[in-house]
């Protein structure tokens, strides 16, 4: 019997223990950190060095759209032309009153809550244009959190 509860004795005491609020502190500076970088910056590859390789991203109206870090790459790229092209600006809100952070084995940790979408034109007018939940399920590599499940899901316009 202890030759069975060793080993996970050692996995335990070999695991750099992280307080709830450090995770929390942690999850949200990689959260801002990856929208950061695919809406302010439009900058798809930084977005992808962000994410696991085998990153799924699932959207409720768009449905699966990223089965790899290199389809996310290609998205990100993707909204980043339209908007050029269209002379617009998009900005993501995480509305922080809605976020919860909860650590996960393996190096895991699930952040869920909500957040809001905002488009700047051409003249620099920004409007609020909509919003949604999220689910994402972070996984630290190396020690960086890196984005490895997203679920973006009850999309819905703004409402006043």
């Amino acid at each position: 019997m202890l030759l069975l509860i060793l080993p996970l004795l050692a996995a335990g005491l070999a695991a750099t223990p992280v307080t709830a609020e450090t995770l929390d502190q942690q999850i949200r500076q990689a959260d801002t950190q990856l929208f950061a970088a695919a809406f302010d910056d439009c900058d798809a590859d930084k977005a992808a060095a962000m994410t696991t390789e085998d990153l799924e991203f699932f959207h409720d109206k768009a449905g699966k759209s990223a089965s790899s870090r290199d389809d996310f790459r290609r998205s990100v790229a993707v909204l980043c032309e339209s908007n050029r092209a269209n002379h617009t600006h998009l900005r993501r809100e995480r509305m922080d009153g809605t976020l919860q952070v909860f650590p996960l084995h393996d190096d895991r940790a699930l952040e869920i809550g909500d957040h809001r979408f905002h488009e700047r034109d051409a003249k620099g007018v920004e409007r609020w244009t909509g919003q949604a939940r999220f689910i994402h399920v972070w996984r630290r590599v190396d020690g960086r959190w890196l984005a490895e499940r997203v679920i973006s899901y009850d999309h819905r316009p703004a409402t006043p």
